[in-house]
């Protein structure tokens, strides 16, 4: 899986095994030079962020991102 891979992965589907994925493959390409520090940074950040939300901000996050996926079906 790719960075690019992972991280589109969190962000359609966020469990603690797409933020495992998108941390490692984050961490795998900053030690190979291939994504700068900025994109790590950034990934752990957005990890560390959904981790924080509250139980209702994720309910409210749910059911927007439903019914937004509803209307285009």
């Amino acid at each position: 899986m790719t960075f690019d891979q992972a991280k589109e992965a969190f962000r359609e589907h966020k469990t603690c095994e797409s933020a495992d994925a998108y941390l490692h493959n984050a961490v795998l390409h900053k030690a190979a030079d291939l994504i700068g520090a900025q994109a790590l940074f950034n990934a752990v950040g957005e990890v560390a962020s959904w981790l924080s939300a509250s139980d209702q901000q994720l309910r409210s996050f749910e059911a927007v991102k439903a019914s937004a996926l509803g209307g285009r079906k």
